[in-house]
């Protein structure tokens, strides 16, 4: 399953499940670069990710995981950084582009990320006994202030860095998606509601992060 382009088949072989956003990740640019790959589908309700077999690939426990021939590596946005670099998808020559793209891919872990990540856990993730709306509700407040952040960089452009797609869309647009699908209203973000119509106009997008499944499938 998941063949794109031409080259060996499932020479690249990417671990995680398709409800994981971060796993969106890496399978939204290998089909944005016409990539051949294949889904080894572990983590959340498949399991594995504690076998010993896994752990030789990452021993965190932790997905995605790339295996690219005999190359092994772990953490998306590492991994996304690669394959940009690699097969020269969405890769910019300029330096300062460069950084702005990892800014911005930064941000999305450390900031944007990590509420979405606290909100998909106490919505629908974890046991209802275990989920905490305080923690939801001070999640909730906080992406919208991502919200508003994005709205104001995408003012300028119908991307976050340019009118076409760069690395750093990649992470956030994923996160954006994860947000609609679980009833957080962007339609007040007139910049920002306009890159997600232009991302569900992308093949990549829809195959990848917007026909994939909600945790923990």
């Amino acid at each position: 399953q998941e063949s794109r382009g031409l080259g060996d088949v499932y020479k690249r072989q990417v671990y995680g499940r398709k409800s994981s956003a971060n796993v969106q990740k890496v399978r939204w640019i290998c089909s944005e670069g016409n990539l051949e790959f294949k889904t080894e589908i572990v983590g959340g309700k498949h399991g594995g990710l504690i076998s010993p077999e896994f752990k030789k690939l990452n021993p965190n426990s932790t997905i995605p995981v790339l295996k690219d021939g005999d190359f092994i590596i772990y953490e998306s946005n590492t991994i996304i950084k690669y394959l940009s670099d690699k097969f020269n998808i969405l890769k910019s020559e300029n330096q300062e582009m460069i950084a702005l793209n990892n800014q911005w891919i930064d941000w999305s872990n450390s900031v944007f990320g990590l509420n979405c990540s606290t909100y998909t856990a106490h919505n629908i993730l974890l046991p209802i006994e275990k989920r905490n709306p305080n923690l939801a509700s001070e999640a909730k407040k906080n992406i919208y202030s991502c919200f508003e952040i994005l709205n104001t960089q995408l003012e300028k452009s119908n991307y976050l860095l340019d009118d076409k797609l760069s690395l750093a869309d990649i992470p956030i647009g994923c996160l954006i998606h994860r947000c609609v699908i679980l009833n957080l209203e962007i339609s007040e973000f007139k910049s920002l509601e306009k890159m997600y119509v232009n991302l569900k106009e992308r093949s990549a997008f829809k195959t990848e992060v917007f026909y994939a499944p909600l945790p923990p499938e």
